[in-house]
């Protein structure tokens, strides 16, 4: 046997083995594709149940909110006092904007506008006092309450 037959031999081995290597990475490769499709498709899934349940406790709180089964009435009440406190923040967030609504037609103006554009209506002047302020406003007029009184 020569030394070409023997070259030849070991690249038919090696090419074989290759051949073999390759095929196996591209079945484990599929193989992956396959399970990442379907942890997709489970993770899709939960996700749809997930969306029923929020939809299914939504309605059980419009249907049932007011008088709710034992079991969930601990629940509904969280979700009462939550509805709560976000209302008092919604106050406390609008008291801090620069806009207001126009009492006459209810469109959104800033503070500080005489006029409203939407309607004309002419704006009450609104004047921002502290508590501290006022506690003195009313200490003077008693103190003046007094000294009047007194004669």
């Amino acid at each position: 046997m020569g030394f070409l037959e023997k070259v030849g031999g070991f690249a038919g081995k090696a090419g074989e083995k290759i051949t073999k290597a390759a095929s196996g990475a591209a079945d484990k490769s599929k193989l992956l594709a396959e399970k990442a499709k379907l942890k997709s498709h489970i993770s899709t899934e939960n996700s749809n149940i997930s969306k029923a349940y929020t939809e299914l406790g939504k309605k059980y709180f419009e249907v049932f909110g007011q008088d709710p089964a034992e079991d969930f009435a601990e629940i509904v009440g969280k979700i009462n006092d939550a509805n709560a406190h976000i209302a008092e923040l919604q106050q406390q967030l609008a008291a801090l904007d620069v806009e207001t609504t126009c009492p006459k037609c209810g469109a959104s103006i800033k503070k500080d506008q005489q006029f409203c554009q939407s309607c004309g209506a002419k704006m009450e002047s609104f004047v921002d006092v502290e508590p501290e302020d006022l506690e003195v406003v009313v200490e003077d007029a008693v103190e003046e309450a007094k000294e009047d009184t007194e004669i």
